[in-house]
């Protein structure tokens, strides 16, 4: 089985039905669902995803009593989680080489410790490694791969 690592910007598209590239998400969730690709996140994907939710309804894209029922969704994926402290020295190299955030650079150090593409909606962070990084595909150039 093919295995993509993703971040939060992809996630939240699942919950968001406004979001440009929703249904290239939803792909990447429904091939998940269907054993066809399995999807890895570091362990911080969780409080990323919960953040994204609680701002989303902030900001009034989304109605409180959707989030408990998104959460609750979301945690029974059974998505594989990975422990930070596993790959933390390549999360400072990323961090300094790329001049990133310890949360990208755990996304991009996962992916790159795996051997596996990291596929990202974030288009700051996507523009900031495209050139260094060859397997960070933007979610909208996604592929969803044949078994």
């Amino acid at each position: 089985m093919k295995s993509i690592v993703i971040d939060a910007s992809v996630v939240l598209k699942w919950y968001l039905s406004d979001e440009e590239y929703g249904h290239k998400a939803l792909g990447i969730l429904d091939k998940h669902l269907t054993n066809e690709i399995e999807v890895i996140a570091p362990s911080l994907l969780e409080y990323e995803v919960i953040n994204g939710l609680l701002i989303a309804k902030k900001r009034g894209r989304m109605q409180a009593e959707k989030i408990q029922m998104a959460i609750d969704g979301f945690v029974n994926l059974d998505l594989k989680l990975k422990n930070l402290s596993l790959f933390y020295s390549k999360i400072i190299e990323l961090c300094e080489a790329h001049h990133l955030s310890a949360y990208d650079a755990a996304y991009l150090a996962l992916a790159s410790e795996e051997g596996i593409p990291f596929v990202t909606a974030d288009d700051d962070l996507y523009k900031t490694v495209k050139k260094d990084l060859n397997w960070v595909i933007w979610l909208g150039d996604y592929k969803y791969p044949d078994n």
